[in-house]
């Protein structure tokens, strides 16, 4: 059973207006093969199967930021994004994956780096795991630009199940046909769509060798940066994002995977909802961020959501509503701290959270 994270951001209600009406996804969407395993979900490509309930799946900033960036499209780079969408929403994401190092000045943190790697260090210090083996990196759009780097990623997502079947030359031709068209569009490669996620990943269960070969990874993506920075929460956001996937990351150390619901939808809120309630009590608690409660939830809570209401899904977050409980409680956690610098074990908060999902589910 995998037990990589499925993290991204849920484009929500206008996403579904742009993309409804066209051609699925090869490799995310509900009609793909039961078999499919993947990785880590595209934003755009997981926004096509929610069911969007506007009493409480409302939108967030971010959606008119998504908004935004359609609309910046001309008729024909939005023409090409429709017909090459599996390259341009999962080539960057999946070439960080495969084929990132922290090393590689392709994968260096450029916007926000020394705030997110200072964020990083920081959380290895709060969180007591063995996080030494994480590597810090981040995913750029400029891979749309080298039809090299595009044909070997999608070689690699062919060969491990991330992408249904494709010829070699039907991927030749496809990673040439992406890279010339980038490359007459100024600054298109760039779009911050295309690297608008941030995750965590662990090859801890996997069968597959090459993925099982992976070494533990948190990437940001440039897209999610930006996206903070345009929607006023720049200075909070990424480092609570930050904060969210580590508690991932935790959870890979600690066995949560192993534990906890066997319904695929459940399970996944639970471990979902923990990382949000981790990621508010080390961005609220004294000797983390010490940020303010309601910038710490409102970061949260424009990350992944549109309301995530499709209970049933693997990929399931958590409504909106349960999201601001689990980030309440742990705020609260924090501020219960005494000494109020003292942090709680994580295998300790974990058995907290557990006895306390219940209500943060139900709200009673």
């Amino acid at each position: 059973m995998t037990r990589t994270i499925r993290s991204s951001v849920a484009l929500g209600a206008a996403v579904l207006l742009t993309f409804g009406g066209l051609s699925t996804f090869a490799t995310a969407t509900a009609t793909a093969s039961p078999a499919t395993h993947h990785l880590v979900e595209s934003p755009a490509q997981a926004a096509l199967a929610q069911a969007v309930a506007p009493s409480e799946c409302a939108g967030t900033l971010l959606d008119t930021y998504v908004d935004q960036l359609f609309a910046g499209m001309t008729d024909e780079q939005f023409a090409f994004l429709v017909a090459h969408q599996d390259t341009l929403l999962n080539v960057p994401t999946y070439d960080a994956l495969f084929f990132g190092s922290p090393n590689d000045p392709d994968y260096a943190l450029e916007s926000h780096a020394q705030q997110i790697t200072n964020t990083f260090r920081d959380l290895r210090r709060f969180w007591n795991i063995e996080s030494a083996d994480i590597q810090l990196m981040a995913m750029h759009g400029d891979v749309l630009l080298d039809a090299a780097r595009i044909e070997k990623t999608l070689t690699a997502m062919v060969a491990t199940g991330e992408l249904d079947p494709m010829t070699p030359e039907q991927i030749q031709a496809e990673a040439a046909t992406v890279a010339d068209f980038m490359q007459t569009q100024g600054d298109f490669y760039d779009n911050p769509l295309w690297t608008l996620n941030a995750f965590a990943f662990s090859a801890d269960g996997e069968t597959d060798p090459f993925i099982a070969a992976l070494p533990d990874k948190l990437i940001m993506g440039d897209g999610i940066i930006d996206a903070y920075d345009a929607i006023g929460l720049g200075d909070v956001g990424i480092r609570v994002i930050m904060a969210h996937e580590f508690g991932h990351h935790v959870q890979y150390e600690l066995g949560v995977f192993d534990t906890g619901p066997t319904d695929p939808a459940e399970a996944t809120r639970r471990t979902e909802l923990m990382a949000d309630a981790m990621a508010a009590y080390y961005g609220t608690h004294k000797k983390g961020l010490a940020l303010n409660k309601k910038r710490v939830a409102d970061a949260l809570l424009s990350f992944y959501t549109v309301g995530d209401c499709q209970f049933d899904s693997p990929g399931h977050h958590g409504t909106p509503l349960q999201r601001q409980r689990a980030a309440d409680w742990g705020a609260d956690l924090a501020a219960a701290a005494k000494p109020q610098s003292s942090i709680l074990p994580p295998a300790t908060f974990v058995e907290l959270f557990d006895q306390a999902l219940p209500e943060i589910i139900s709200g009673s």
